[in-house]
């Protein structure tokens, strides 16, 4: 009995070993282009790291830190609540466009219903630089064809991009435009599997369709989406998309100031690579880290959640 174990044990001993030997080139690729540069980028947020001390940087403890919390707090708090505003809006907007379609498209009396759904994820199929380049050249103040066409109708140039509360309006808008057709792909496939009986005991109890959609659409839509908004919410609070149409512009009057548009990571690249601070780059990646590991936690949260209801 006792040699029987032990061959066993053995056995188990050799499978365990033969899958860490076939997940090695895994676990490097994952130390090499993972853990290697984000332990990396927070040892750079604690030097003085930058093209003035490229060769001779030292470590500066927490300095960077207080600058970023202290000095140029009013910078960091003013960008982080644009990015946090511009987020929502991007998802609630796109959940609210995405729903309506999609109950628009889950009517079996609508003709041409499959030619409609094909239409509207055009904006979500085509590769989203290409989307952003469209958007660029069409919103340019001065050679745009939106501008050339309100002209031509009597009405003046608008600046979609160069002025900085229209220019926040405008890029909301692009990444909505190509947002909302996956939300709306989700959406769909969670209104085909409400059961029917539901609706059917509401009519029965005299529900009018407004109610039932309060009392059964939406709440499923909501439990159902829950998961895919916060993701949504994390890909966007992320978004360097928009550094294509704008680059973080119109630019501040202070130096070194966010722009405009500028979200948290297309400040981060403006501030590594235009102004070539990479302590300070890295320090706002380590907060930009922190941020997306607290989002990710409350993700996991809310998934377990539905998963056990």
């Amino acid at each position: 009995m006792g040699e029987r174990k032990l061959v066993i044990d053995e056995m188990k001993l050799k499978q365990t070993a033969k899958a860490y030997v076939a997940l090695a080139p895994t676990f490097v690729l994952v130390i090499v282009f993972y853990v290697f540069p984000i332990l990396r980028n927070i040892m750079i947020s604690f030097t003085n790291f930058s093209v003035k001390h490229f060769k001779d940087y030292k470590y500066v403890g927490f300095d960077n830190y207080k600058y970023v919390f202290q000095k140029n707090f009013s910078g960091l708090s003013g960008l982080t609540l644009w990015t946090f505003i511009f987020a929502l809006s991007v998802v609630l907007i796109s959940f609210i466009i995405g729903t309506i379609l999609a109950i628009i498209l889950n009517d079996n009396g609508i003709k041409l219903r499959k030619f409609y759904r094909t239409v509207f994820i055009i904006p979500w199929v085509i590769p989203s630089v290409i989307t952003l380049l469209m958007w660029r050249g069409l919103l340019n103040t001065n050679y745009g064809f939106i501008n050339k066409v309100l002209e031509a109708i009597g009405f003046a140039k608008v600046p979609w991009l160069s002025d900085p509360f229209i220019a926040k309006i405008s890029v909301i808008f692009i990444v909505v435009w190509f947002s909302f057709p996956f939300l709306s792909v989700v959406a769909l496939g969670l209104l085909q599997a409400i059961p029917k009986e539901l609706y059917e005991a509401t009519q029965i109890d005299g529900a009018s369709s407004l109610k039932s959609f309060f009392t059964i659409t939406l709440p499923y839509l909501i439990r159902g989406m829950a998961p895919v908004l916060i993701l949504a919410f994390i890909m966007q609070f992320n978004q360097f998309g928009i550094y294509i149409v704008t680059k973080g512009e119109p630019a501040s009057k202070v130096i070194g100031n966010p722009g405009a548009t500028d979200l948290l990571l297309t400040y981060v690249y403006n501030t590594a690579f235009r102004v070539f601070r990479y302590d300070l780059a890295a320090t706002y990646s380590v907060i930009i880290f922190i941020f997306m590991a607290i989002f990710a936690l409350v993700n996991m949260k809310v998934s377990e959640r539905i998963a056990k209801e």
